[in-house]
């Protein structure tokens, strides 16, 4: 069995039995490892190792019978891996300091509104305060007027709606309801 055609269709055998008849497709090509170590390349038609291998690796010192050292699914260069693995201490570490980041955003969001807040409220504080006529500019005199003015004149429709509604008092009794209606016509 030195014969390397023989010896591809021993590893094919190989790789058959392990990953099963329908998973080892067509031979692809052999690899000189070091003198008297082969590795035989099959393609892979397992359903979702597109682009992957199978490498069967045979040892045949001089004289001696092939053994074969490993049956292993390689990747090609088209095919899909797993991302490389993480350690969970590392993944954790992200998984906090993520955490951190938003918790110190969210805190700066809610400071950036509570002093919006503030601005608002002392700028309602001031806008409700009297202008003391005597020593302002003649222009603030005329915007104080105008906005007294305008505030004294303001009303709300809705209430004066509402209040007149309130005025029509309530409705009538209803006396016959239908069902005394029809016992009236049958007894007349």
């Amino acid at each position: 069995m030195s014969n390397l055609k023989d010896l591809s269709e021993y590893a094919g055998e190989a790789a058959r039995l392990t990953g099963g008849r329908r998973a080892v497709g067509s031979y692809i090509r052999t690899d000189e490892e070091e003198p008297g170590l082969r590795s035989y390349i099959f393609e892979s038609t397992l359903r979702g190792y597109v682009g992957w291998f199978w490498s069967v690796t045979i040892y045949q010192p001089e004289g001696q019978e092939p053994t074969i050292s490993e049956v292993v699914m390689m990747p090609g260069d088209g095919a899909l891996i797993a991302p490389k693995w993480i350690p969970w201490s590392e993944r954790l570490a992200d998984y906090k300091a993520l955490q951190a980041e938003l918790e110190a955003q969210a805190a700066a969001e809610a400071a950036e509104a509570e002093e919006a807040l503030e601005e608002d409220e002392s700028e309602e504080e001031t806008e409700g305060q009297p202008i003391d006529l005597v020593d302002a500019p003649e222009e603030e005199t005329i915007e104080h007027a105008e906005e007294v003015l305008l505030a004294s004149t303001e009303f709300d429709v809705e209430d004066d709606t509402q209040d007149q509604a309130d005025d029509a008092g309530r409705k009538p009794p209803r006396f016959f309801s239908w069902k005394s209606r029809r016992k009236n016509k049958k007894n007349n």
